[in-house]
């Protein structure tokens, strides 16, 4: 027999319906074939489990004189072997019937696991593939409601916008920042900069004078691009200059990492 003869024989051998020739044979091969003794514990943990969850069924009468009817019949037509010698090895072997029957089921309990096997991996792709979905639509929804506030507050009366450039640390990078001179709320946004470290994160700095004041630490998607709604205090809505450094990423009273935006010189 070759490889593949061999591995039809695993799902009999996992329901106990190979013969003793058979099952020494595979025996045998799977000595030798990592891959055949992988494939046979799937099918062994498959039918076990299964056993937990179905009743046992037992062969009725009837289905075992409906075969034997038909052995008997198949002997009185043109059989090589006589009939006397099959009631012979029939009488001397009362289970072969029932070795029959065990294989026809085997064959049948096969098929509804295969059934079932097909069924279960076409759910969990269906389920992963509607999770993934979801989890996109979700991103799209709070990309939006992104865009609608700050499309609102860019259109809303008394807006003050301040721009960012890169410095030497991110030539690259830029930002923005849209302040509501009255309520304080905020809107920064930036593209450009590099991901940052393990460990760090970006501040926000509002300067006024030479006092720098901290806002909120934030990080880079892959793309390079960030957005983060802001509170500005009250003594930072004059502020004439922002700034934007990399900090432990829990924040910092003071300014202490490279600066990577600020606002231009004589920018108001």
């Amino acid at each position: 027999m070759n490889h593949e003869d061999y591995k039809a024989m695993l799902p009999l051998v996992a329901l106990s319906t190979l013969d003793r020739e058979e099952a020494r044979e595979l025996e045998q091969h799977l000595a030798a074939c990592a891959e055949c003794r992988a494939e046979l514990e799937d099918w062994q943990a498959t039918t076990a489990a299964l056993a937990h969850t179905a009743n046992p069924l037992e062969p009725s009468a009837q289905v075992r004189d409906r075969i034997l009817a038909g052995v008997r019949a198949e002997s009185r037509a043109d059989n090589v072997i006589p009939i006397s010698s099959v009631a012979a090895r029939a009488t001397s072997s009362p289970s072969w019937s029932w070795k029959f029957q065990s294989i026809a089921a085997a064959v049948i309990f096969l098929g509804l696991i295969i059934g079932l096997i097909a069924l279960w991996r076409q759910n969990h792709a269906y389920r992963t593939a509607v999770a993934r979905l979801s989890e996109q639509m979700k991103g799209m929804s709070r990309q939006l409601d992104q865009e609608h506030q700050v499309l609102a507050l860019l259109t809303k009366p008394g807006m003050r916008m301040a721009e960012l450039a890169g410095t030497k640390e991110a030539p690259a990078a830029h930002g923005m920042l849209a302040v509501d001179r009255k309520s304080g709320h905020a809107v920064f946004m930036a593209q450009g900069l590099p991901q940052a470290p393990a460990g760090k994160a970006y501040q926000l700095w509002f300067i006024a004078g030479s006092k720098p004041m901290p806002g909120r630490v934030f990080k880079a998607d892959a793309a390079g691009n960030a957005m983060m709604d802001e509170q500005l205090p009250p003594e930072a809505l004059n502020a004439g200059t922002f700034a934007v450094t990399l900090e432990p990423q829990g924040g910092v009273r003071v300014p202490s990492g490279p600066m990577y935006l600020l606002t231009p010189a004589g920018a108001s």
